[in-house]
This record gives C-alpha cells, structure tokens and sequence, in this order.
C-alpha cells in the first residue's frame, strides 16, 4: 500500500513538473498548431501572422546553415536545390506566399549559396 502510495505521488510530481516545463503542451495547450483559415471551398490557408512569420524564418535560417554546413537535406531528398523547390512549390498557396519565398531566396543570397534552378 506504501509502495502504491509512493507511486501516485511520483507520478503526480512528474505530470505537474512536465506540465510546468511545457512538455505538457500538447494535451493542455489549446493554441492551434499553425495559423490557419479555411478557403470558400474548403482548402486550408497557411496565415501570415507574427508567429507564422518567426517559426518560418527560424526554420529557413536553420535549413540554410544547414547547407551551408555541407549537411544533407532531410527525408530522402537528393539535393538542396530540390528541397527548397518543393518548400516554394509547398508554399505557394499561403497568405502572402511571395514574402515567405523571397525570404528563402534572400537568406540562401546572403549566405553566398547558389541560385535556385527550376
């Protein structure tokens, strides 16, 4: 019984200190995922807001030195080129679509990596 007791208490413990540190963000965080709205014909559209904006040019950033670094692109991808053409490709129908691809192609720029090919 003492054993038991010890048990819910840790277990207690566990979820009340998960739950403070965030990783309890998913089962008590009721901010949405992404900004997003549906279309006239149902289609999602990606939102341009301020956190869209932050979380897009963090994981450009990160992506871009990424290549830099001479490391491969993720998920099977064979090439850089052809990752950030399916990024664009994946991004072309988010509010404001043109500002989140120049982004891409401005920090690529910066970086002294090549153009895009198509």
């Amino acid at each position: 019984m003492k054993t038991m007791r010890w048990s819910m208490l840790l277990l207690m413990a566990l979820l009340v200190g998960c739950n403070m540190s965030g990783c309890g963000r998913g089962t008590l965080n009721t901010e949405p995922f992404v900004d997003a709205k549906k279309d006239e014909h149902g289609k999602v559209i990606l939102l341009d807001t301020p956190r869209m904006w932050q979380y897009w040019r963090e994981d450009t950033d990160r992506d871009v030195a990424r290549e830099v670094a001479r490391m491969r692109p993720g998920g099977g991808i064979p090439s850089w080129n052809a990752f950030w053409l399916r990024v664009i490709s994946a991004n072309n129908d988010r509010e404001n679509a043109a500002k989140y691809i120049a982004y891409i192609i401005e920090s690529r720029r910066r970086a002294g990596l090549p153009e895009l090919e198509s």
